[in-house]
C-alpha cells in the first residue's frame, strides 16, 4: 500500500493564523523545531509536514494522534517509534508540501522545475546520466534533468542516507514507461513511480511495492478538523 498527500503551503500573509490553527495537531517537538527557524515559510513547511502526516497516518492506519511518537534514525530519517508496519516521508518544494505513507519502507521527492542545471549534473550524476541529457536539449533536457534529481532523491531518502551517499554511485533509467535503478551491472529490486501532483514539479515515491500510488489532495480545513 502506497499514498501519497499533497497540500498546497498557504500564502505568506496567513502563515500565522495557520501555525496557530495547527498547533494542536503535530508534536511539541515539531512546534519546537519550527520555531527556531527565522524563515516563516520553512516554519510552516515543518509544520505542514507533520500535520499531513497525522492526518495521514489517522486516515489509513487509524492511528489517532498521540498515541505514537516520532524519531529519528542515526542519518536524520524519521519514522514512528516502536513501529515496523508503518512508514512515512515528507518532502516540500515550491507551494507543496508531499508526504508519503506505506506498510513498507519508502521514499518521496518532489522537485520544482526550471532551468536544467548541467554543471551540477557533470559533478554530481551518474556519467550515464549526463549522456542522456547532453543528447537532449531545450524543454525535454529542462523536463529530464528534475526527473533524475527527483527520482535520486526518493531512492536516497528510501534508504534514509540522504546526501551522505553520493549521487553518482547509482544510475538512473527511464526505458519504455520504467523506470529502474541500478548499482554497477545489478539492477536494484526498488520501484519508482511518478506522483503527477502539478505539471511544474517533478514528483517521484520509491518503494518496495510494484503498485501505482494513490494521490490524495488534502486541504488545509481537513488538517485543522
Amino acid at each position: 500500500m502506497i499514498k501519497v498527500l499533497f497540500i498546497r503551503v498557504p500564502s505568506d500573509e496567513m502563515y500565522d493564523e495557520v501555525f496557530t490553527s495547527l498547533q494542536d495537531k503535530v508534536s511539541e517537538e515539531c512546534l519546537v523545531e519550527a520555531g527556531s527557524f527565522r524563515n516563516k515559510g520553512v516554519a510552516i513547511r515543518r509544520v505542514l509536514g507533520e500535520a499531513l502526516t497525522v492526518f495521514a497516518l489517522r486516515k489509513y492506519f487509524r492511528m489517532p494522534f498521540g498515541s505514537y511518537r516520532f524519531a529519528r534514525g542515526e542519518k536524520g530519517k524519521p519514522f514512528v517509534a516502536e513501529r515496523e508496519d508503518v512508514f512515512f516521508n515528507i518532502s516540500h518544494s515550491g507551494v507543496y508540501v508531499v508526504c508519503a505513507v506505506s506498510d513498507g519502507e519508502i521514499g518521496v521527492d518532489i522537485e520544482k522545475r526550471s532551468k536544467a542545471r548541467m554543471e551540477v549534473a557533470g559533478r554530481f550524476f551518474h556519467a550515464q546520466e549526463v549522456r542522456e541529457l547532453e543528447v537532449a536539449s531545450g524543454v525535454e533536457q529542462d523536463k529530464l534533468f528534475y526527473d533524475y534529481w527527483s527520482v535520486k532523491e526518493s531512492f536516497l531518502k528510501y534508504t534514509g542516507t540522504g546526501l551522505t551517499r553520493p549521487l553518482s554511485s547509482f544510475a538512473v533509467r527511464f526505458s519504455d514507461g520504467k523506470i529502474s535503478l541500478s548499482e554497477g551491472m545489478r539492477e536494484l529490486p526498488l520501484y519508482v513511480y511518478p506522483c503527477l501532483i502539478d505539471t511544474g514539479y517533478a514528483c517521484y515515491v520509491c518503494g518496495e511495492y510494484n503498485e501505482k500510488p494513490a494521490l490524495c489532495a488534502v486541504s488545509l480545513q481537513e488538517l485543522i478538523c
